[in-house]
């Protein structure tokens, strides 16, 4: 991995989702074949690309690093001995490491060992238990502490406070291995009220003796495309702009998180654009690209310029970013199968009135019954599209991509299916789709493939997602 000829000393790494599954959890067998065959997280080989990723940061030697989150595959307390373990390897070099949990960490009922052809359950983590194990990266002696949660303040670089702010919803998970009648598990996030008030008085305190302050979350502050908090709210914090206006007011103005395994950035202004923060989000470490940020700060102005790289080999699979990269490609279908059913509840409803209008006007229709008749439709004539959309997202500035022959592709796809459901009323049915429903799908396309935030408001921006640099 090339690296720039910076120096060491002013340098901090940031890196997530890294879901470790310790190899004594492992046997080989069909149980994990299995398993892994189904992500695009490289889940049988996260130990080997943990060791990767972390001999390429002992190379860069930074002053601190960043893990923000899923630190384990679901919280299997051998999976977290390990990652503790990989942690003393760069404590061992004089590295800082500062980690905080994420949703798989703690109190996960789905924490298992794979034996060969059958899985099992194995013991997870309290949240207790978290700071005991992660003592010396982040929890101990040197930490200010929030009574409420497990987010904590300290200053791994001299005149630069990190907060680590615990979002985690997980202790209302109920285990069946601890008494409880059913397993559930909770991936949402949200700031409590206490520890915000908390995490503000910690930064106004660092800021009010001239320091700088950088924060880290699991889940995103800030959305990373227009719509997250309806579409997908588990990966954004609840009440999202209060807390990232408090934040920004309280001289917050980068915070460093994971959960969604895409590594973009978005800005979150005031609405006299006078001040923002920005939400610096990186993929998973077992997820292509396999993204690492090197960070350097600048005391002197004040700023903290970010570089974004990535693991390309591991001991083990010389050819990793070839295979991660078929991963998201061979995942289309599932994503396909996302869409659908995120629609279907509202297609379905309308299916029969709308069989019964495009009947009135005679001709054959053909519109789909159930969910996996819509997924079909999707795949037969997009599959190609949605695969360079996802990779243009998990790759970072979408905008770089060829988005108009993209959009354009979208399009085709969109009035090949129309064709094919309503074959004698295709043309005007696309006209009227064109007209009346895509002018209001417009935003979402452009945040997604334009790269933009906030589309069409005041406070529409684009932010590099790979190379950027922030004023602290």
């Amino acid at each position: 991995m090339q690296v720039l000829a910076r120096t060491a000393l002013d340098r901090i790494v940031v890196i997530s989702d890294p879901h470790l599954l310790s190899p004594q959890l492992v046997s080989p067998g069909q149980a994990i074949e299995h398993a892994d065959a189904g992500e695009v997280k490289m889940m049988a080989l996260s130990d080997d690309i943990m060791m990767a990723v972390f001999d390429s940061i002992i190379a860069i030697n930074p002053r601190a690093v960043l893990v923000t989150g899923d630190l384990t595959h679901n919280g299997e307390r051998l999976s977290h001995q390990r990652m503790a373990w990989h942690l003393s390897r760069l404590a061992a070099h004089g590295i800082k490491p500062l980690v905080i949990p994420g949703n798989h960490d703690c109190n996960n009922p789905y924490a298992c060992r794979f034996d060969c052809d059958s899985t099992s359950p194995v013991s997870t983590i309290t949240r207790d238990e978290f700071a005991v194990i992660y003592c010396d990266y982040g929890y101990g002696d040197g930490s200010q502490r929030d009574p409420a949660s497990l987010s904590y303040c300290c200053e791994p670089v001299k005149g630069l406070v990190v907060i680590g702010i615990d979002s985690n919803m997980d202790e209302l998970n109920t285990l069946t291995s601890r008494g409880d009648s059913v397993n559930a598990y909770h991936n949402a996030g949200r700031v409590k009220p206490e520890t915000l008030q908390w995490v503000v008085e910690q930064a106004q305190r660092a800021r009010s003796q001239g320091k700088m302050v950088i924060a880290m979350m699991h889940h995103h502050l800030i959305p990373h495309f227009d719509r997250q908090d309806q579409l997908l709210p588990n990966y954004i914090i609840k009440n999202h702009d209060e807390v990232a206006n408090q934040f920004m007011q309280a001289g917050i103005h980068a915070i460093f998180t994971g959960h969604l395994h895409v590594t973009d950035a978005a800005t979150f202004h005031d609405k006299g654009r006078t001040d923002s923060i920005v939400d610096i989000a990186t993929g998973s470490s077992i997820v292509y690209p396999f993204a690492l940020r090197i960070a350097t700060l600048d005391g002197k102005h004040k700023t903290l310029s970010i570089d974004t790289h990535g693991i390309s080999a591991t001991q083990s699979c010389p050819n990793l970013r070839t295979q991660g990269r078929e991963r998201i490609v061979n995942a289309t279908p599932g994503v396909a199968a996302t869409i659908t059913g995120r629609a279907w509840p509202t297609v379905e409803g309308r299916i029969g009135q709308l069989k019964r209008l495009l009947e009135r006007g005679g001709g054959q229709v053909n519109l789909p019954t159930t969910q996996q008749h819509a997924t079909q439709l999707l795949l037969k004539h997009l599959k190609e599209t949605i695969s360079s959309v996802v990779l243009a997202v998990v790759e970072g500035n979408e905008n770089e991509h060829d988005s108009a022959a993209i959009i354009q592709q979208v399009q085709q796809g969109l009035h090949a299916i129309i064709t094919e459901v309503a074959p004698d009323q295709a043309d005007d049915l696309w006209t009227f789709f064109m007209e009346e429903v895509y002018p209001k799908l417009d935003p979402m396309v452009r945040t997604t493939l334009e790269d933009l935030n906030a589309v069409g408001t005041p406070n529409q921006s684009r932010t590099d997602d790979l190379t950027l640099s922030v004023k602290l």
